[in-house]
């Protein structure tokens, strides 16, 4: 789902993401708030109840949702530590953050119900039109960079990622990346296009805010079914792309030195103790 709603895209992005430090999770309600100006300016009431929405969803990530990423990722650590990991544990675990991810939107869509029938039309105008220029600002960065510049930016971001888990990559790590980035579809253009499209419809929703049946009815589909606006060249493509990821994963997993998987473990160990933390935290406030 591209950047859309007024509370989908800072929650989900900021919540989620925050999770990475103690500090970025325990603010993120104040980051939420403050990345909330960037798309649309609100009157004080609206401030008031956009507060407590995000509160309330924050208090119910924290005490419901980490516990279970913690427990997730402390199944996935005691196989990498054993060297018991498969190919299908791997994909287990995707579609387990997956429906994480479902339950994060059925969280938000009824604030989102709630809220956007609120704002004025003068509001709804300042929305579209941030969300269209983020949007050109994605297409203009699209064309700065030839394919191959494009290749070779995936490549340092994927060994990057791999190193900041690994550590000092081997050769072998180094040809699977790379055999990756070259099998790997591009889909920018296709995910533009595709936000393009489920904004013309967010736009539509919005005509019909006071409306509520119509409304609810509208919003819930650009939730629960945004594939709809998907071109089937853009669908086989993320199918293609996921599992060529699904695969390089379990393939640098079988590649591991002990000091690389002593590493992740320790990495792994540090973010369940942390969400551990956190949860426990929020319980009792």
């Amino acid at each position: 789902m591209p950047r859309a709603s007024i509370v989908v895209v800072v929650v989900i992005t900021l919540l989620l993401s925050a999770c990475s430090t103690q500090f970025g999770y325990r603010f993120a309600d104040t980051l939420i708030e403050w990345k909330l100006n960037d798309y649309v300016s609100l009157n004080s009431q609206q401030e008031q109840s956009v507060d407590q929405a995000i509160t309330t969803l924050h208090q119910w990530h924290a005490t419901s949702e980490l516990p279970y990423y913690a427990q997730k990722l402390q199944t996935l650590r005691d196989k990498i530590a054993s060297n018991t990991l498969t190919e299908t544990d791997l994909v287990a675990t995707y579609e387990q953050f997956f429906i994480a991810w479902q339950r994060m939107l059925n969280a938000v869509e009824p604030h989102a119900q709630e809220m956007l029938p609120q704002l004025s039309d003068e509001q709804i105008i300042e929305l579209i039109e941030n969300l269209r220029e983020k949007q050109r600002e994605e297409e203009e960065e699209l064309l700065e960079y030839s394919d191959s510049e494009r290749s070779k930016r995936l490549i340092r971001r994927a060994e990057k990622n791999t190193r900041s888990w690994l550590g000092q990559v081997t050769k072998v790590q180094q040809l699977l990346i790379n055999r990756w980035v070259v099998e790997r579809l591009d889909t920018r253009e296709l995910w533009l296009d595709y936000n393009q499209r489920w904004l013309n419809e967010f736009e539509k929703a919005l005509q019909q805010r006071q409306q509520p049946e119509q409304f609810n009815n509208y919003l819930q589909q650009l939730f629960y079914n945004p594939e709809q606006w998907r071109s089937e060249e853009l669908r086989s493509r993320v199918e293609h792309n996921q599992q060529l990821t699904l695969v390089l994963f379990y393939q640098l997993s079988e590649t591991l030195t002990d000091r690389q998987r002593r590493r992740i473990v320790d990495k792994l160990d540090g973010y369940i103790e942390d969400m551990n933390e956190i949860a426990e935290d929020f319980s009792k406030r």
